[in-house]
Formats: C-alpha cells, structure tokens, sequence
C-alpha cells in the first residue's frame, strides 16, 4: 500500500496550512502561504490517489489541476512576504492566477492536460494533451519568477528575516527543485511517470524546513510551542519506529516467531520505559532541550542579572550592564537605551555601538508606553497593529528593531530598550521574552536609582561650585556639634582648614558657635543679624550672620549650617562716605567760619581807618575801646572751633595707656561736675591693654564724652566711666569704654543724625561736640556708639571699642 505513506503526508501537508492560516487569518501572507501549502497538498493527494490504482484518469487530472496552482500561490507568497513588493505588479500576478485558474479548470474538465493514464508494473503511464506544453512553460516561467522575487528579497534583508528567508527559500526551492525533476522535467523528457510518486516525498524538505523556521526563527511571527510531554512522546515514537525498522532489516521472519505478544508493542513498551529513567530523560534534554527550548539556563543568568544591576551606578554604566547581561543570553544584533530626560522632557541615547536610530519619534515609542503597565515588553509586529501604532512597528521593523522593552516606575516611563534581531537568526521565544521582562524589572529599579544618583550628584556638583563661588563663609554642623563641611571663604574669613572636618564646633568664634547651638535648640534663628567676631590676624570684624537648621527625611533635626559675611569692605565704604561727607561738611564749615571772621575784621578794619580822624573824639575812643576786645574774641574763639575741626590725620600715634588717662580726666573734672552737683566715678582695671593713638585726641575724645554726659543731668546725678577688655576667642584683646549717664537718653528720632556737624538739641550748642568724637574715633580705627542705658529709666550709654596691640610675652 504505498499510497498509504502519501496519504500521511497530505494529512501532514493539511495540519500546516491549516496552522498558519488559523493562526492569522487576515494576513496575506499567512493566506496566500497557507494556499500554496494546500494546492501541494492536493497535488500530493492526486499522485496517492494514482498509486492506488483507481479512477486513474480522473486522479490524473484533479494532480494537474492542483500543480498548475503551485506555481501561481508561490508567486503571490513571495510578492507579500516579508513586506509588499512592486514586482510583480498586480495586474500580472492577477493574470498569471486567471491564467493559473483557466489552465487548471480546462485540466479538471477536459482531456486536453491528459488522458488515458495506466498503471503497469513498470509504473504509471499516461498520454498528454496540447496543453501539457503550455503548462510545462507556464510553470517553470512562473516557478523562476517566483525565484527571482526570493532572491531579491532575501538578498537586502538582514537579521531574523533574513535567517526566515533562507530556511523558507531552502524549503520551497530544495522540494520544488525535486518535484519538478521527478514530476516534469523527467516525464517531458521520457513521456513517462515511472517515479512520479517520489516527486511528493520532498514536500517533506519543506514541511522541515517551514516548521524549523517556524520553532526557531517565528516564520511569518507565528509561535509554536511543544509541551516536553509532546517532545517526548514524539521521541518515544521515532525510537520506536527505528528499533523496529531495524529488527525488520535483520530478522525479517521475528513476527512470525513471536508466541505470545506482538514485538512492536514490546519495543514500544520498552522504548517508553526506558524513557522513563533519569539518565534517558538527561540524554533526551540534551538532545530536545537546545532545539525547541533554546537550551538557555533563564535562572542562572536572572541570578547573575540581579546581582549585576543591583548595585548604585550612572546611567552609562547601567546601559553597559544591561546590555552585556542581554548580549550573553540573547546576542541581539544591536541595542539602544533612550533614558528620559525629565525637565526637557526629551530622550537621550545611551547605546553602546554606533547603530542607527530608526526613523520614530521616540515619544510615539513613549505613546506604547501608555497602554502597557511600567514594565512592558513588546515584540515588533506590524502586521497585527493598526493606525499610527502600525506605522511606528513598521518604521521600528524597517530600522531593524525587533523588541521593545519599556522601563517604568509608578506609571512613569524612564526609558526604552530597543533590541535588533538575534545574531543567531533565532526568534524571541516565549522564554526569552519572559526573561527579557524579568530583566527589565530589575533594570527599571535601577534606572530609577540611577537617574536619583545622577540627580544627586548634579545637586551635589551644583551645590559645590556655588558654595565655591560665594564669598560669605558657610559652615554646617551636625547634631552632635561636629563640623560636617564648610566653603573656601570659611577657610579665609574663619581660619578654618581641612583637620577641622569632624571638630566640634568650640573652635568657631563664640557668637557663631552660639548661633549654631540656638539654632539647633530652636530658641534663635537670626536672618541677616549684623555682630562682631574676632579674627585671628584682622582683629575685630562686623559680619552679617543668618543660620538655617537641617532636617533628614523622617523630618527630624539633623544639623544646622551659619552664613556669615564678611562686611569689611561695605564698613570701608562707609568710612569712605563719612570721610567725603565730612569734607563737604568741612568746605560749609570754613566757609561759614570765614564768613563770620569777616564781620569782626569789617569792624575793627572800620575803627582803625577811622582812627587818623577820630583819635582825639572822646566817643570814638569809648566806642573803640568797647567794640575792639568784643571783636578780637570773636576771632580768638573762632580761631579755637578751627583748631578742633583740624584733620585728624595730622595726629602722631603712639602706644598709649587707657587707665592713666582715665584717672587724669576724672581728677581733673570731678570739681566742675560736683559743682553741677555731679558725680563721677571710675571703674577701671590696672592692667588693660595697651592701645596705639595719639594721647591729645584721646583726651579730648574723652573729655568731650564727659562733658556731654554732665550736661544731659541738669538736676545732678551720677556719671559711670568704665573701661574694661573684651573677650576674644583668640589673639589680642579689644579694650571698651563706656561712659554711662542717668539723663533723659536720646530721643529715637534724632538718633540717626547725632554724629552730623553743626546738629544739636542744646540751645547753645555749636553741634560739633560728637562729629569730632567719631572724626577722632574713626582716626583710632575703634567704634564709637551711643546705646540707650534703659527703656523705663532713661540714660544713655557712650561706648567707644579700641583694638589694642598684642600683649608682650611676659619674662621668664
């Protein structure tokens, strides 16, 4: 029966098309290749139908009537797959299938393909018609041209569909190649079909070949997956069938001597059996496992991809990872990471070779984005999308991208993976694009983490190159008062240095590290407070101090940091100021002084010319007797008010002794002020620091101080002259003296304008007393400030700040 192996192969035949036709019935390609399957299938049911010996003329026919649409289908195939092409035209694949159609119609129902078929022992015999010619051209013509679109197609394509070109062209061309040798060439050129029944048998070239392309390489994108059941019953079978044509082969009498049991259910027995043993189902795993389950060990490289990608790094350096991980598993021929930019809300590249991008705007990949949950794979397939999402798959395809890999965290997308076909030529099975989504979980959480880390490092860099850049000195601490990091301008203006990294904060200047500690305690928090500091080198310095306190994510104190700048130069400044104020002050003061010297000059000059005339007029001498002294004193006291506005540049410094001249001024003027019922009293260390200035001014800074604080108590009362030395962190210390009164104080209104030449609130005050104290103070480089003694008692406070001179080392 040896139409019975035939009849095996149709049904074979039958299965796959019916597979590929069911698995996408819209497509073309699947149509069109599931027609070409189905005419061979018929083709190979018509030469069975004639081995059988029966209805040979009509099984004649119904074989040529199904060759005659091989050819055609084939063409149409090749035209659609992978993508449409423009040769051939529609037109002629229309007329090459009307043509197809009419030669097959007129085989079916006319002689005029073939007659009188016959079977004799030699084999099958038949006479052909007029239209066997035009079928012979019309099918090798068609059968080249198909060949030549194949060879067209497969020659520019690259990656996975050229490895799906080349099993399917090997598969259509090797079967067609032996069934046109067996079938046509060799029967045109004997006038006999003595072996025409073997032509069928290399349809199972490509029935191999289409299935192998279809479990390695997704042909057509259709996916066959065989349980390991199925695998190993179709191995139990083929060791059977080989055990068995084997015994046959040498014992061709074993049935007949069998008593009992059949031997081919014995071998099957057997063969089942031992399937059943470890070492058979080992041997059976190596030999199935690396064809249909690629023979990848998904685990061990899951284990190795999480330890790999588990670890803080940039985002370079995870695309690197990632894509070594990926390239030892899969090989895909190329690979892109696009990472989101957040605030240009743009994609950069991070991939590692030169591949080009293919023509997509990366946010039309991100729209792919939205339908998937954060992690999502999606395998390149235009043919099953639609509208827009089936342009970007065909530009994707086009590009030579085959899998899309989105990588998102909380329902926001942080990048994209784009993976090119597989070196190998091999699909994206089920397995590897489970493991490819399992990767990419891990790498989400770590392109999260990366993007974070590079985040914080541009904040960190940021934070740097502006604390750099600043000239206040900033300086943080934490909890425990340790210093935790300080600027540049903190090592000039503080005198700070890179062993005090991890010191306690005692080492700071004693109004900072009291503002730190305020701070930190949330008793005090000063924004922009002007105080003094002592430097090691510069002595006393006004600065502006603002403190922040720090907290941790849990919102609990974690630190404090002081900004502190420096304001030497803006107090430069308004020394400066003062200076050219006062010397435009100085130009309306001499030029009043020469104005009211010329009325005195007017009138002695007027009492001396008439002095040749009048000299014996008893009037004119009583009147120049009276006038000129009064005259002469205004100029004698104007003379004096000039000499205390004289520069006080013109001063000699010398090293000078506070409390000596504190004791002299107060023996001095202790009798005028008790008898304004005023008394005086000294406070003031033996031992003070020595300062440098010049002796006459001091006095008269001093005497000035206490002439004012005597004046403001009418009704008598106590005057306090204090002189003490402040406490510095380190170095010299600065000597204070204050002069306290118990008067009405200063009225808050006029305080900004006590120290303007020519201002005062006595009745005969010149208002020079206080410009010539700060003249002489700022000559002595100290400060001199007027502060209220107290809100509900009144009283005013004069306190002048001198920097002394270091002290001398005492002998030893």
């Amino acid at each position: 029966m040896p139409f019975v192996p035939l009849l095996a192969l149709v049904a074979l035949l039958l299965a796959l098309a019916g597979f590929v036709w069911l698995a996408r019935p819209n497509s073309a390609i699947n149509r069109w290749f599931a027609t070409f399957t189905l005419f061979v299938a018929v083709w190979v049911l018509g030469i069975s139908g004639l081995q059988s010996g029966v209805h040979l003329d009509a099984w004649a026919r119904v074989t040529f009537a199904a060759a005659t649409l091989i050819p055609a289908s084939f063409l149409a195939f090749m035209r659609a797959y992978p993508s449409p092409s423009s040769w051939p035209s529609t037109a002629l694949l229309r007329g090459t299938l009307v043509l197809a159609g009419a030669i097959a119609v007129l085989s079916l129902s006319t002689p005029l393909m073939v007659y009188d078929t016959t079977l004799t022992p030699a084999g099958l015999t038949r006479q052909t018609g007029p239209l066997y010619t035009i079928f012979f051209i019309y099918f090798l013509v068609t059968w080249v041209a198909a060949i030549v679109v194949f060879a067209f197609k497969w020659r520019v394509s690259r990656g996975l569909a050229s490895a799906q070109l080349q099993y399917l062209g090997a598969g259509i061309i090797l079967s067609g190649v032996g069934g046109i040798s067996a079938n046509l060439l060799l029967p045109m050129a004997t006038g006999r079909s003595t072996y025409s029944w073997i032509g069928p048998y290399f349809s199972l070239i490509l029935v191999a070949m289409v299935g192998h392309a279809i479990i390695r390489h997704r042909l057509m994108d259709l996916r066959l997956f065989i349980s390991r059941g199925l695998a190993y019953a179709l191995a139990m079978g083929i060791a059977s069938a080989l055990l068995i044509s084997g015994a046959r082969l040498i014992s061709p009498t074993w049935e007949a001597e069998t008593l009992f049991v059949n031997p081919n259910l014995v071998v099957v027995t057997i063969v089942a059996l031992a399937l059943l043993s470890s070492p058979a189902q080992r041997f059976i795993s190596r030999l199935v496992d690396p064809y249909l389950y690629r023979g990848i060990e998904h685990s061990v490289a899951l284990r190795g991809a999480t330890r790999r990608l588990s670890r803080l790094m940039q985002p370079v350096e995870l695309a690197s990872e990632l894509r070594q991980v990926l390239a030892e598993v899969l090989v895909p021929e190329s690979f892109t990471l696009l990472v989101k930019s957040f605030p240009t809300d743009s994609f950069e590249r991070l991939s590692i070779d030169d591949t080009p991008l293919p023509d997509v705007d990366p946010h039309l990949l991100a729209a792919l984005h939205a339908k998937q949950p954060d992690t999502s794979v999606i395998v390149v397939n235009p043919t099953e999308e639609t509208g827009d999402t089936k342009w970007t798959h065909a530009a994707l395809r086009a590009g030579g991208v085959e899998v899309i890999v989105t990588l998102g965290r909380r329902g926001q997308l942080l990048g994209i993976v784009l993976l090119g076909p597989r070196r190998s030529g091999d699909a994206y099975f089920k397995n590897d694009l489970g493991f490819i989504e399992s990767v990419a979980d891990l790498a989400s959480i770590a392109l999260e983490n990366a993007l974070l880390y590079r985040q914080r490092i541009q904040m960190l860099e940021y934070s740097d190159r502006l604390l750099e850049s600043l000239d206040s000195a900033v300086v943080a601490i934490d909890v425990d008062g340790r210093i935790t990091s300080f600027n540049p301008a903190a090592t000039k203006l503080l005198g700070l240095s890179d062993e005090y990294h991890g010191a306690l904060m005692h080492v700071l200047p004693s109004e900072i590290g009291w503002a730190l500690v305020l701070a930190l305690s949330g008793g005090w928090h000063p924004r922009e407070v002007e105080v003094t500091i002592d430097h090691v080198v510069r002595g006393i310095l006004h600065v502006i101090l603002s403190t922040a306190v720090l907290h941790d994510d849990q919102k609990r104190v974690s630190g404090a940091l002081v900004v502190v700048t420096d304001l030497s130069a803006v107090k430069a400044l308004e020394r400066n100021q003062r200076r050219v104020e006062h010397l435009a002050i100085m130009a309306r003061f001499y030029a009043g002084i020469a104005h009211e010297i010329r009325n005195p000059l007017a009138a002695i000059s007027n009492l001396i010319a008439m002095l040749p005339d009048r000299f014996d007029d008893p009037e004119y001498r009583d009147t120049a007797v009276r006038l000129l002294p009064m005259e002469v004193s205004r100029i004698v006291r104007l003379a004096e008010r000039l000499r205390l506005m004289a520069p006080s540049e013109g001063g000699k410094l010398s090293v000078v002794s506070i409390p000596p001249l504190l004791h002299d001024i107060v023996a001095i003027h202790s009798p005028t002020a008790h008898e304004q019922q005023v008394k005086i009293e000294l406070h003031c260390a033996d031992e003070l620091p020595k300062i440098q200035g010049d002796p006459g001014q001091l006095v008269q800074l001093f005497v000035n101080l206490l002439r004012n604080a005597v004046e403001a108590m009418p009704d008598g009362g106590t005057v306090t002259i204090e002189a003490d030395r402040s406490k510095g962190r380190v170095g010299a210390a600065s000597v204070i003296v204050r002069v306290l009164d118990e008067g009405v104080g200063i009225d808050p209104s006029v305080r900004p304008k006590i120290f303007d030449p020519f201002f005062t609130t006595k009745p005969s005050g010149t208002g020079l007393g206080l410009s010539i104290c700060r003249e002489i103070a700022d000559f002595h480089r100290a400060r001199l400030a007027l502060l209220p003694r107290s809100l509900l008692d009144g009283g005013t406070v004069a306190e002048v700040e001198f920097p002394s001179l270091p002290l001398e080392p005492s002998p030893t």
